[in-house]
């Protein structure tokens, strides 16, 4: 067995059932008869759009939440040294690990019935989903990988440019869509559960007044957040005291992370 790099504890994909026995597994248990563990940090982030996914198809889970004391002592297994990671365990003793988020993410969305009828909307929806994931992953670079003396000129061009492209370019493939609170079709799909996890992370970024303001400029997006938002399932999952302990978790650390210090001294001041 390869060797284990120290306090970071690896799950292998080499399992002792064949492949071709852990597709079948897959292919052929109920969703009623399986149990996912969803391991994340206690803020929502990347773990959020897996975390509303589990909370939407009713099936039996739980939501892990490892301290920074249990991951620094090398108590979480991962694949690749980060989270999210999915176990997903059925009968018979059959047992499964999954990494990176948007593995994650499309896997539960197909158990789930959320990527489409066909293969052409399965592959529009990932094409959406994508790039919905990739917004953030630019917030992250373009505006807290910089130094303070930069972060409020890099945060106001990310506004003025990067978030506005990105809302220019889904506003027209959703009023192509008829403007009805879908990616695709007429009915919920990964994709619109994305979107709105989206709009959520930027409600939780010190700057979420001006992010929300540029998201409420284009109807078409906005009516895709506001669909979702009256899902029943995600509703009660929104209201509940879980889903605003990850809330708080993500505003505190933003909170530390990605404030631009001219914001700060300026809420100082009028206080």
């Amino acid at each position: 067995m390869a060797v284990q790099p120290a306090n970071r504890p690896k799950f292998s994909f080499q399992s002792k059932h064949s492949s071709q026995a852990i597709s079948k597994f897959l292919a052929e248990t109920d969703n009623n008869d399986l149990f996912f563990s969803l391991s994340y940090w206690e803020i929502a982030a990347v773990g959020s759009t897996a975390r509303d996914l589990l909370e939407y198809s009713g099936a039996k889970h739980e939501k892990l939440t490892p301290s920074y004391a249990e991951w620094s002592a090398g108590k979480v297994s991962t694949a690749f040294s980060v989270m999210p990671i999915l176990n997903v365990k059925g009968p018979n003793g059959m047992e499964i690990d999954m990494a990176e988020s948007e593995v994650i993410d499309t896997f539960l969305a197909e158990r789930f019935g959320l990527m489409g009828n066909n293969a052409w909307e399965s592959m529009t929806i990932r094409t959406f989903y994508t790039n919905i994931h990739y917004l953030r992953e630019r917030t992250f670079t373009e505006t807290l990988w910089v130094s303070d003396s930069e972060k409020k000129k890099a945060r106001d061009q990310f506004l003025s440019h990067t978030l506005r492209k990105f809302l220019e370019d889904h506003e027209f493939h959703l009023q192509e869509n008829g403007c009805n609170g879908h990616y695709v079709g007429d009915k919920l799909s990964l994709a619109d559960l994305h979107l709105a996890n989206i709009v959520h992370f930027y409600g939780t970024v010190p700057w979420a007044t001006a992010a929300l303001d540029e998201f409420k400029k284009y109807e078409a997006v906005w009516k895709v957040k506001e669909t979702v938002d009256q899902v029943s399932q995600l509703d009660a999952w929104h209201a509940s005291d879980e889903f605003k302990r990850f809330e708080k978790g993500s505003v505190d650390y933003y909170a530390k992370n990605c404030t631009v210090p001219e914001d700060a001294t300026k809420e100082a001041k009028e206080e």
